[in-house]
C-alpha cells in the first residue's frame, strides 16, 4: 500500500487483517477444492502466526498473487471467493457482525457437523480471539475510522469486479483515502530493518527514512526499536553524535518500560561504538563496566559475549588494553566451558574458531588448528548459522595459504563470495574479497583484483567504516602496481594518501608497510627503509603479533642489509673458501633463525622466501651448486604458493647458479677451448631459466627485474654464437624498451626520497 497524506495507525486491526478473517470464513465454508485446501492452510497459518509478516501493511494485490491459482469447487478462484466475502461487508454494521461473530461461527460446536471450525489454541484460533477482543476494545471513533480505512482498502478491487455478478449497488464507496496501519507490525516491521542492518552492515535509503518518519508521525505510541534504527544508521553512516544519542535514548525508553534490566546490552553496544570509531580507551571502559554489570545480574549471555569480545579486541590492540589477568589459552578455554555450560552453540563456533586463529598467529600445530576449524564448521552447520561462515573461510583461507596451498586457500575465498555473499555479513564479504583481491596481485592480476573491489563497491558503500576498508585495499593495489612500474610520481601521492588512512585494519596496515619499505629501497633511500623495517620489527614483537607477519619483516630487514652494500664487498677467501663478514653475515645468521621458526610452524612460503635469499648468498659466495641443490627441491613447491615473485626470483637464481657452477663465462671470457656444444647446451639451459623468471616478472609489471634479466639474456645470447642472432637482437630491442620506459616514469616524478 501506498502511504498518502493521511494515516490511520491503530494497535493491531488494520483493513488487511479483516480480510484474513474473511479468507478464514471462506476456507471454513468448504468451497475450496480438496487439493487447495493444504496449500490455503498453510498461507493462513503464516500470515496468522506473524513472525516473518507485517500483514496490516497488505494491500489486494499481495492476496491476489497468493490466493489466484487456488480453484474452487464452482470453478472460481479462493482471490474471487475473498473479493465476495469483502464486498458482502456493505456498511460499518457488518463489519461489526463479522467480528462480533467470531466466537460463534468459528469456536462453538457446529449443529450439523458435530465439530468446531476452529481450536480456540491453534495458531489461526489465536488470530481470531486477539482479532475479537482488541475490536471490543476499540472506541466507537477508532471503529468508525477502520471502517472507512477497510472500504478504501477494498476499493482497490473495484476493476476486478464485474456488474453482473458482484456489484453492490448499496455500497457506498467515497470516503476520504486513508491508509492504515497496526502499531504492532510496524514494530516488527522495524526489528526486521535492525536485523537487516546489523547483518548487511548498511544503512538507511532516503526513502526508508521519509517512510518510517511519516509513520512515526502519526503513530499514537512510538516503538522504542526506531531509536536503535537510528542508532544504526548514524553508526553506518560515520555520525557518531547521532549514533551515540539514540542509543542512549533506546535504552532509557527500553529501561523504563520493561523489567528486565538492559543496562549491560547499553553498554556493550556503546564498546563497540566507540571501538569502531577509534575511541579505544573508551572502548575497553566500556567493555569493562559491561562484564561488572553482567555479572552482577548473572546475565551469562551477554557476559559470555563481552569476554568473547573483550578477547579479540585485546589481540587487535594489545597496547591500547590492560594486561589480560589471564593467558590466551586461559581465556579461550573458560569461554569454551561457559559456552558449553549455557548451550550457546554459536559462541562455541566463535571460541573454536578464535582458538584456531590464535594457533595460527603463534605458529601452532597445524593437525590441532585443522581440528578447530573443522569443530567451529561442524558448529555452525548443526544450526545452520550462515552467517558465521564468513569468518570460518577467512580463516580457512589463511590456513591454507600458510600452508603453502594457496590454490586451496583461493578456493575458499572464490567459494565464499560465489556461494554465500548474500546470506553473510557484508564485512566479511568486503574482507574476504579484499584478500582474494590482493592474493591476484601477488600473481600479476592487477585488472582481475580492481575487477573484484570493483564488483563489491556498492556493498563496501553501505557503511562508512567498512568502505575505508575498500578504499585502502585499492588504493594499496594501486601503490604496489606504480612502485613495480616505477612510476614514482604517482606512487608519492599514494604512498601520502595511504598514510592517511583512517580506520585502516591490522592486516592491512602490514601490508601497507611491507610496501613502503619496498617503495624506498627501490628509491635507493636504504637506510630509511633499513630503520622502518627494524621498528616495525620491533613494535611487532612487542605487541606479539602474527609469527608470519614478524619473519616477513626479519626477512626484509635482511634482504635490505644484503641489497645496502651487497654481499661480495664483505667476502674474503681463505682455506675455506668465501667468508661472509659484516651485516651480509648478521643478514644470512636472521634468514637461517626465520627459516628454522618456519620450519617448526610449518609456515612454508616464508622458508621459500628465506630459501630464494639464501640462495642469492650463495650464488655471490660462488656455491653455485648448493644453489642447485636447494633450488631443484624447492620451486615445486614455490609454484604452489603463487607468488609470482617469488617464483621469478627462484628462476632467476637458478639460471645464474647454472652459469656459475660450469664456469661458462670465465671460460668464453678468458678463451679456454671447452666443447661447443657443451658450453651452448648450458647456456641455453640458463636462458630457459631466465625466460620463466622474465615471464613472472613480466606478469608483476616490474621494469627494473625484468630488465635486469634482458641484460643477462642479452650478454648470453650474445656468447651463445650467431645461430640466435634474431633472439639476441630481439632482446636487445627490449632492453632498450624497457630502459626508454624506466627513464620515462623516473623523469615523470622523483626517483629519490627527500
Amino acid at each position: 500500500m501506498s502511504y498518502n497524506s493521511e494515516l490511520l495507525c491503530t494497535k493491531f486491526l488494520a483493513p488487511a487483517k479483516v480480510a484474513l478473517i474473511a479468507l478464514i470464513y471462506v476456507y471454513c465454508s468448504h468451497e475450496i477444492q480438496t487439493r487447495s485446501r493444504v496449500t490455503l492452510l498453510m498461507l493462513l497459518l503464516k500470515w496468522t502466526d506473524g513472525k516473518d509478516t507485517c500483514l496490516s501493511l497488505f494491500g489486494l494485490s499481495d492476496f491476489k498473487d497468493h490466493l489466484s491459482d487456488l480453484p474452487c469447487v464452482d470453478g472460481r478462484s479462493a482471490y474471487d471467493m475473498l473479493l465476495l466475502k469483502l464486498y458482502d461487508i456493505g456498511s460499518m454494521d457488518d463489519l461489526c457482525s463479522l467480528i462480533n461473530d467470531i466466537d460463534s461461527d468459528f469456536f462453538k460446536v457446529s449443529n450439523n457437523s458435530g465439530n468446531i471450525a476452529v481450536s480456540s489454541t491453534s495458531v489461526v484460533g489465536h488470530f481470531l480471539r486477539r482479532s475479537y477482543v482488541e475490536f471490543k476494545a476499540m472506541e466507537f471513533d477508532e471503529r468508525v475510522d477502520l471502517w472507512k480505512a477497510f472500504a478504501t482498502f477494498r476499493s482497490y478491487g473495484d476493476n476486478e469486479m464485474t456488474i453482473a455478478s458482484l456489484h453492490k449497488p448499496e455500497i457506498q464507496r467515497v470516503f476520504s483515502p486513508k491508509d492504515s496501519f497496526a502499531i504492532e507490525d510496524v514494530t516488527k516491521m522495524f526489528e526486521f530493518q535492525i536485523e537487516y542492518m546489523q547483518k548487511q552492515g548498511c544503512s538507511l535509503p532516503v526513502s526508508m527514512v521519509e517512510t518510517l518518519d511519516k509513520i512515526l508521525a502519526h503513530s499514537f505510541r512510538t516503538p522504542s526499536s526506531i531509536y536503535y534504527i537510528r542508532f544504526l544508521h548514524g553508526w553506518r553512516c560515520g555520525d557518531y553524535q547521532e549514533a551515540f544519542e539514540n542509543l542512549h535514548r533506546y535504552f532509557d525508553y527500553t529501561m523504563h518500560h520493561n523489567d528486565k534490566i538492559f543496562y549491560q546490552y547499553a553498554l556493550l553496544n556503546l564498546a563497540i561504538l566507540q571501538a569502531d570509531f577509534n575511541c579505544l580507551e573508551e572502548a575497553v571502559w566500556a567493555i569493562q563496566e559491561t562484564i561488572k554489570t553482567a555479572r552482577e545480574n548473572k546475565d551469562n549471555i551477554c557476559l559470555n559475549f563481552s569476554l568473547s569480545w573483550l578477547y579479540h579486541f585485546q589481540k587487535s590492540h594489545p597496547r591500547e588494553c590492560p594486561p589480560p589477568a589471564s593467558s590466551d589459552n586461559a581465556t579461550v578455554q573458560f569461554l569454551k566451558v561457559k559456552a558449553k555450560e549455557t548451550g550457546m552453540v554459536n559462541l562455541q563456533s566463535v571460541v573454536y574458531l578464535s582458538e584456531a586463529k590464535a594457533m595460527i598467529m603463534s605458529g601452532g600445530n597445524a593437525t590441532l588448528i585443522f581440528e578447530s576449524i573443522m569443530k567451529s564448521a561442524y558448529m555452525n552447520a548443526s544450526i545452520n548459522l550462515l552467517e558465521s561462515v564468513g569468518a570460518q573461510f577467512l580463516v580457512q583461507a589463511t590456513f591454507w595459504s600458510r600452508l603453502g596451498i594457496s590454490n586451496l586457500g583461493k578456493f575458499y575465498t572464490d567459494g565464499f563470495l560465489d556461494l554465500f555473499q548474500d546470506s553473510s555479513f557484508v564485512e566479511d564479504v568486503v574482507k574476504i574479497a579484499c584478500r582474494s583481491a590482493y592474493t591476484l596481485v601477488n600473481c600479476g592480476r592487477y585488472d582481475d583484483a580492481l575487477k573484484v573491489l570493483s564488483d563489491i563497491e556498492r556493498t563496501a558503500s553501505r557503511s562508512l567504516r567498512i568502505h575505508q576498508i575498500w578504499v585502502t585495499y585499492k588504493t594499496l593495489i594501486m601503490f604496489k602496481r606504480a612502485i613495480r612500474n616505477e612510476r614514482m610520481n604517482e606512487v608519492e601521492a599514494l604512498s601520502k594518501r595511504l598514510n592517511s588512512m583512517p580506520g585502516v585494519t591490522e592486516d592491512c596496515r602490514l601490508d601497507i608497510n611491507f610496501a613502503q619499505i619496498e617503495y624506498y629501497t627501490r628509491c635507493g633511500n636504504t637506510e630509511l627503509a633499513l630503520t622502518l623495517s627494524s621498528q616495525y620489527l620491533d613494535s611487532s614483537v612487542a605487541d606479539d603479533l602474527d609469527l608470519y607477519n614478524q619473519l616477513v619483516y626479519m626477512m626484509q630487514y635482511s634482504r635490505i642489509m644484503l641489497a645496502s652494500i651487497g654481499t661480495t664487498c664483505f667476502l674474503y677467501r681463505d682455506v675455506n673458501g668465501f667468508q661472509l663478514l659484516g651485516r651480509p653475515l648478521r643478514g644470512y645468521t636472521l634468514l637461517m633463525r626465520c627459516m628454522s621458526i618456519a620450519e617448526k610452524s610449518s609456515l612454508v612460503p616464508a622458508i621459500m622466501e628465506a630459501l630464494c635469499m639464501i640462495c642469492e648468498i650463495f650464488n655471490s659466495i660462488k656455491s653455485h651448486q648448493q644453489v642447485l641443490a636447494i633450488l631443484d627441491a624447492t620451486i615445486p613447491y614455490i609454484v604452489e604458493c603463487e607468488n609470482a615473485e617469488l617464483l621469478g626470483k627462484a628462476y632467476y637464481e637458478t639460471a645464474k647458479a647454472i652459469i656459475g657452477a660450469s664456469d661458462l663465462l670465465e671460460a668464453v671470457v678468458g678463451g679456454q677451448e671447452r666443447d661447443a656444444e657443451e658450453v651452448r647446451g648450458k647456456i641455453m639451459h640458463a636462458i630457459r631459466y631466465a625466460k620463466l623468471a622474465y615471464a613472472e616478472h613480466e606478469k608483476l609489471e616490474d621494469v627494473s627485474r625484468m630488465l635486469d634479466i634482458s641484460s643477462m639474456l642479452a650478454r648470453l645470447y650474445h656468447i651463445v654464437g650467431p645461430d640466435y642472432t634474431d633472439d639476441r637482437d630481439c632482446t636487445a630491442m627490449q632492453n632498450m624498451s624497457l630502459r626508454q620506459m624506466r627513464s620515462e616514469a623516473r623523469r615523470s616524478g622523483m626517483l629519490t626520497v627527500t
